[in-house]
């Protein structure tokens, strides 16, 4: 589905070329982890999905829930060692950019 797609590896390309913002000391840090950051934006994204495509069948949902938990694993292998320190405000700002696109993906591959 979207994690096999040339889409998903083009955008994996754009984090691993912004991964130069997950540095620890680089900005005002605010009151959640980076992994608190990737799990609610995806997740809230993902509801978002579901929200706008409630004709899905049960079998797709959990496709897409299986989906999105790859997309988060990908990304905490990325950030491995950076998971657990204080985020910054860029890298939310960062961290809700990619979750949007990632809902993008997966509204590309549901259109009607």
């Amino acid at each position: 589905m979207v994690t096999e797609s040339q889409a998903y590896i083009e955008l994996i390309s754009y984090f691993t070329e912004n991964l130069d913002l997950f540095e620890e000391g680089k900005g005002e840090t605010i009151d959640k982890t980076v992994r608190d950051l990737i799990e609610e934006h995806i997740a809230q994204k993902i509801m978002a999905f579901f929200s706008q495509h409630e004709g899905l069948d049960q079998d797709t949902r959990l496709d897409v829930v299986r989906e999105a938990d790859a997309i988060v694993t990908d990304l905490e292998e990325f950030l491995s060692r950076r998971l657990d320190q204080k985020s910054t405000v860029q890298q939310e700002q960062f961290i809700i950019e990619f979750s949007g696109l990632i809902k993008n993906l997966f509204d590309s591959a549901f259109v009607n």
